[in-house]
């Protein structure tokens, strides 16, 4: 069995908010083009 070090858990809550956040972003801007595209 290979050892792993864990990584503190403060890291990867922040790995999970930054991934949640980049996901929202996106899905934001995404559905900001596509209500300027059905409005034009």
């Amino acid at each position: 069995m290979s050892e792993t070090k864990e990584r503190p858990l403060c890291q990867r809550l922040g790995w999970m908010a930054g991934i949640w956040l980049a996901s929202v972003t996106v899905l934001g801007i995404v559905a900001y083009v596509i209500r300027l595209w059905l409005k034009g």
